[in-house]
């Protein structure tokens, strides 16, 4: 098993359209070994609390392969709109940096090409 299971207050479920901005869609979002900043548990209370769609964690197992945690936090759309709200939470809970965003229909496709980057919505975002 290389995921925890999905943390959601709305039950979320994936969503394959025929495009990538009609499918669901998650941000990557890295996560250092050890999780020093505790940033899961800001990600683990916002799927929690309803702040954002849903969230899974890697495993242990995945984190051997990849070299660290990784996290995907779900859009239950991957129009451009959806995607830079739920970016835009990520940032008001502390997660920084470079993301990469892949819709749920190229997963299920089997490509290995993003459809965002979070510095594309860097200008959208309000500055702290």
């Amino acid at each position: 098993m290389l995921w925890f299971p999905t943390l959601s207050k709305s039950g979320f479920r994936s969503f394959i359209a025929d495009n990538d901005e009609g499918s669901t869609g998650k941000w990557m979002v890295p996560i250092p070994v050890p999780d020093i900043g505790l940033i899961w548990e800001e990600i683990e209370d916002a799927a929690v609390e309803g702040r954002i769609l849903a969230a899974k964690k890697s495993t242990h197992e995945l984190v051997r392969i990849i070299g660290h945690n990784l996290a995907c936090v779900y859009c239950s759309a991957s129009d451009p709109d959806t995607v830079a709200e739920t970016l835009r939470t990520l940032r008001e809970i502390g997660v920084d940096g470079e993301l990469k965003y892949k819709s749920d229909l190229a997963t299920f496709d089997g490509r290995e090409e993003y459809l965002y980057s979070s510095s594309e919505f860097e200008t959208l975002l309000p500055r702290p």
